[in-house]
């Protein structure tokens, strides 16, 4: 694939953007990309702004709208956001979607825009042409394709501005953004496989004289890579956004959302015998959705993990009833893991069991030991090898 084909561009344009270390950066390289791939003659970068579009950098053969912000349901890009979903104009005077004041007094006829993430977009990319244009099909789909990589790039940005705020916490969170750091590393060598996978298989399918068939093959197996980096990457930033929430403390019925979380587990698991029990009248103050996060990690691996036995025995119960912090736990009689590696079990993208064995992204326990160590509480476990694991934690009664 040539460089200065789109496709190579696009390429090299992704691996730009793994490496951008601020916005400012993330911008420029998309809107020159977006001019250099489809031939435009101008090019912007949207953000979603409490309600705005905000133009916040452009590539163009005259000034567009950088700097400015507009209500959403007042522009395009605001469309494509609200929409979810990229949009074509091949004549702006011809379609009741442009708000023609603001483009009157510019070189635009055509335009193309595609959301930043389509699941909840946070922005949009534009492309526009001097004449009368009308995109292809081909050419939406590259401008899409760059849009969600440009999501990816900003939600490595986030990630970094999170390590970056918690290292400049309290001297005593020193060693756990050092370990966040390391975290980061871990993913990136993580996501190396399925990225080169995804670009690999992407130049096979690009060869005119591939077989359909094989074709359809290359295909399924790109999307599959995608999706395990997909998953990696939000489990990653939820990892993240759970450190930096604030906490909404209130009542929690324990026993009422461990018996919640149960039951949905052993409904979407027809094909297996899963019983899972749970104490009676427990009770925290802690914040509700936090702590169905730890409930839902803790029993869902449980129910994984004792996926081999012929009947999953998962226990809820309560160790400990304390006049400021009670503890409880969740046994199950799974794989267990052998006592020397306690340690590791709780730290970001470390797994004590093979991806074939027991498939799964390393950070459901470190999301549990962030959200209960927030409330003020502690966890810690104990295991045996091919007899089960036992999961304490401590939340807030008061």
């Amino acid at each position: 694939m040539s460089e200065s084909s789109p496709g190579g561009l696009l390429t090299r344009t992704v691996a730009q953007l793994s490496t951008a270390q601020s916005m400012d950066r993330v911008t420029e390289i998309v809107a020159t990309t977006v001019r250099q791939m489809l031939g435009a003659q101008g090019a912007t970068f949207v953000l979603r702004e409490d309600g705005h579009c905000f133009y916040a950098d452009e590539d163009a053969i005259e000034p567009l709208w950088k700097g400015r912000r507009f209500p959403l349901e007042s522009c395009v890009s605001g469309w494509a956001m609200l929409n979810k979903q990229p949009v074509a104009i091949p004549d702006i005077y011809h379609d009741v979607r442009v708000p023609l004041d603001a483009y009157r007094p510019t070189f635009v006829k055509s335009l193309c825009m595609a959301p930043i993430r389509t699941s909840d977009p946070v922005g949009a990319l534009g492309a526009y042409w001097s004449e009368h244009h009308e995109p292809s099909i081909e050419e939406v789909r590259m401008l899409q394709v760059l849009a969600n990589s440009t999501a990816v790039a900003l939600e490595n940005l986030e990630l970094r501005s999170a390590i970056t705020r918690r290292s400049d916490e309290r001297d005593d969170l020193a060693a756990r953004a050092q370990e966040l750091e390391s975290a980061i590393y871990t993913l990136v060598h993580d996501l190396r496989s399925p990225l080169g996978a995804m670009m690999g298989y992407a130049e096979l399918i690009a060869d005119d004289d591939l077989p359909e068939e094989k074709r359809r093959a290359f295909a399924e197996t790109l999307v599959e890579a995608g999706g395990r980096m997909a998953e990696q990457i939000d489990q990653m930033l939820a990892l993240y956004r759970v450190t930096n929430r604030d906490l909404e403390p209130a009542p929690v019925d324990i026993t009422a959302l461990a018996r919640a979380v149960g039951s949905d587990l052993v409904v979407s698991q027809p094909e297996r015998v899963i019983r899972v029990d749970v104490e009676d009248g427990m009770h925290a103050v802690a914040d509700p959705t936090l702590a169905r996060m730890v409930l839902e990690n803790l029993i869902g691996n449980a129910v994984k993990y004792s996926g081999r036995k012929p009947e999953s025995l998962v226990e809820v119960g309560l160790a400990e009833a304390g006049p400021a912090l009670s503890t409880f736990f969740v046994r199950d009689n799974g794989a267990g893991f052998d006592a020397a590696e306690t340690a590791r079990l709780f730290r970001p993208m470390t797994r004590l069991h093979a991806e074939t064995d027991f498939p799964g992204t390393g950070l459901g326990l470190a999301s549990v030991a962030r959200i209960v160590e927030r409330h003020g509480g502690s966890v810690r476990a104990e295991g045996q090898r091919d007899v089960g694991a036992t999961f304490y934690f401590s939340l807030p009664v008061t």
